[in-house]
């Protein structure tokens, strides 16, 4: 079974919204596939790039307006003097949406038939007459009906489930206009049109209340929390981020701050708030995505001069896909790793946990702490043995400070 959807189906979604998690919950499950065909994946990025030049040109307006106002002339707002950057906008959102998304082939041939079906204003194309000018369009979606009935030629055996709201170009789903007729002939009983994300939602699942979902989410999700650090060591790498450097020198919640290079082994993790709570039911099992933070600790690589690693603690806001039972393997489905330092006003949070995790911390910081170390970088990854050679005695600031 595949889920095919149209442009209007999708249009400017939100990669973190309650659809794409939907669709998410589809997938990961194993009930369908989720896909767009290529030209919907183009017209959903360009629509984002559009927005994108819209904004930028109306900031620009302000900013100059803002330099009007202004008695001195100084530099403000650098980010504009650089231009638009349409490429990393048109990159950022195409490697989002493939993130949620298969993609279905659009051809050079389903182009190519889908110009001149336009050109004959022929369904799911149209000619329209407005004061007496005749005009023709739709040739992006006939590419796009055109790519869902190739997939279907080419995966007989397949379910299509076609989700589209353009009832009027694209037909009931029932009585196809022609000569999308003759398109789907010999195969209109593998296709169902649905016409949104709600249609989606009470054809494929059933919606779990909030309130009947979150004891079992939060059980959940304690669970994961023994094996968290095996998710956070993949994903909190590859850019700079704020962690606390753990002193046993100051227990009055200052820590001093550090920017993170990675984990050099799974750090241990609690689970520490849980919000956004949504679920569905697909089958005989529970699926939800909820908004979570953990607070994590253990031995960081770091960026201090002359320390490569200390012991560190954070907390990392997540976006879980998993299910009540646990027994499927659960997806970090965040955009980007959201990562900050210990505050002093969450003390009572972090604080029981630090204070239970200090114990080992402080074993590390003996006298036994080089060899400690190095066992526990050799234990996790070839890769830890480069650091190893220029891995310092592992102590930290008495200074205290504030994180």
């Amino acid at each position: 079974m595949i889920l095919i959807l149209d442009t209007n189906a999708v249009r400017m979604l939100n990669p973190n919204g309650s659809n794409a998690d939907v669709l998410r919950i589809i997938a990961k499950s194993g009930t369908a596939r989720v896909a767009v065909p290529e030209m919907v994946l183009q017209e959903m990025v360009a629509q984002q790039v559009i927005e994108y030049r819209d904004a930028y040109g109306r900031a620009e307006v302000a900013v100059k307006r803002v330099h009007g106002r202004h008695p001195e002339s100084v530099p403000v707002f650098m980010g504009l003097n650089r231009g638009p950057d349409f490429e990393s906008v048109r990159q950022g959102w195409e490697r989002q949406y493939r993130a949620i998304f298969d993609l279905i082939p659009t051809t050079g041939e389903v182009a190519r038939k889908a110009l001149i079906r336009e050109a004959n204003g022929e369904k799911p194309a149209k000619l329209t007459e407005k004061q007496g000018e005749k005009k023709k369009e739709g040739a992006r979606d006939v590419a796009i009906w055109l790519s869902v009935v190739e997939y279907m030629r080419e995966n007989p055996n397949e379910r299509v489930y076609f989700v589209t709201n353009n009832s009027k170009d694209f037909g009931n789903g029932i009585e196809w206009p022609s000569p999308m007729d003759a398109d789907v002939y010999g195969m209109e009983d593998r296709i169902t049109l649905l016409q949104d994300m709600d249609a989606v939602i009470s054809t494929l699942t059933e919606t779990v209340q909030a309130s009947e979902l979150s004891a079992e989410a939060s059980a959940a999700l304690k669970v994961l929390s023994q094996t968290i650090g095996e998710l956070a060591i993949k994903q909190m790498r590859g850019r700079p981020q704020s962690v606390s450097i753990i002193s046993e020198f100051d227990r009055g919640g200052h820590f001093k701050g550090g920017s993170f290079r990675r984990w050099v082994a799974p750090p241990d993790g609690e689970l520490f708030t849980v919000s956004n709570v949504t679920g569905h039911k697909i089958g005989d099992s529970v699926w939800f995505v909820a908004d979570v933070e953990w607070l994590l600790w253990g031995v960081a690589q770091i960026y201090i001069p002359s320390r490569s690693v200390a012991p560190a603690a954070c907390i990392w806001g997540t976006r879980v896909l998993m299910t009540t039972s646990g027994e499927e393997k659960p997806a970090i489905v965040s955009n980007r790793p959201i990562v900050k330092r210990l505050l002093v006003e969450d003390r009572d949070k972090w604080g029981p946990v630090i204070e239970r995790a200090v114990g080992g911390i402080d074993e590390l910081i003996a006298g036994g702490a080089q060899n400690l170390l190095t066992e526990q970088l050799l234990n996790y990854s070839e890769e830890n043995r480069n650091l190893i050679v220029n891995t310092p005695t592992v102590i930290v600031d008495d200074e205290g400070g504030d994180g």
